[in-house]
């Protein structure tokens, strides 16, 4: 093979290399999100997070994601209304359904537990899941910031962390534990707003 071969030959395992990478890095997405500019999220210092609503077989797993969210505002340095504080507010309110609140209901919980912001959302994925050959962990969840002072959505985010990585669908080895997944998934859905 002559010098001006090898050098085509190369040039398309380049090409090929890089088709490759980029065809893995359109696979990779962060929190798809929707933030109301106008809304001045990055300013508001304190939150009450709402009980989130658990869509997964797991009754419980709203409340894990719950603690990891509270967690993780924390240490991004947000305020956080203490949960009992919140279960307590709605008790009063005699709030049945979180997905039946107004925006009247927005308003007057914010007044009550003097927030600017109230976060909501539900939980659509916690577990492990079964492939072929493995089983792997996923969760998936679903976050709203509401402004207490018009009850509007000013910040809402969906994101899923987990699935099989490419050691564990090829070679069988462990990923990610469930645990450690869905702090993923808050951590990267949390830093999508602050």
């Amino acid at each position: 093979m002559g010098g001006a071969e090898r050098r085509r030959d190369g040039r398309g395992i380049r090409a090929a290399a890089l088709l490759l990478v980029l065809l893995m890095m359109a696979g990779c997405s962060g929190p798809r999100q929707y933030v109301r500019e106008d809304a001045g999220v990055r300013t508001i210092k304190k939150i009450a997070v709402l009980p989130l609503a658990s869509l997964t077989a797991d009754e419980n797993a709203g409340e894990k994601i719950r603690g990891l969210v509270i967690s993780e505002l924390l240490s991004r340095g947000v305020d956080v209304v203490e949960p009992g504080e919140v279960t307590r507010a709605l008790l009063e309110m005699k709030v049945r359904s979180l997905g039946a609140l107004t925006v009247d209901d927005f308003k007057a919980l914010g007044k009550r537990l003097k927030v600017k912001a109230l976060m909501t959302g539900s939980v659509a994925a916690y577990g492990m899941s079964r492939g072929i050959t493995t089983t792997y962990p996923e969760v998936s969840i679903h976050l709203m910031l509401i402004d207490t002072s018009n009850g509007e959505i000013v910040w809402s985010v969906w994101h899923t962390a987990g699935g099989p990585s490419f050691w564990t669908r090829h070679f069988g080895t462990e990923g990610l534990t469930l645990s450690e997944t869905a702090r993923k998934a808050v951590r990267e859905a949390i830093g999508a707003l602050l």
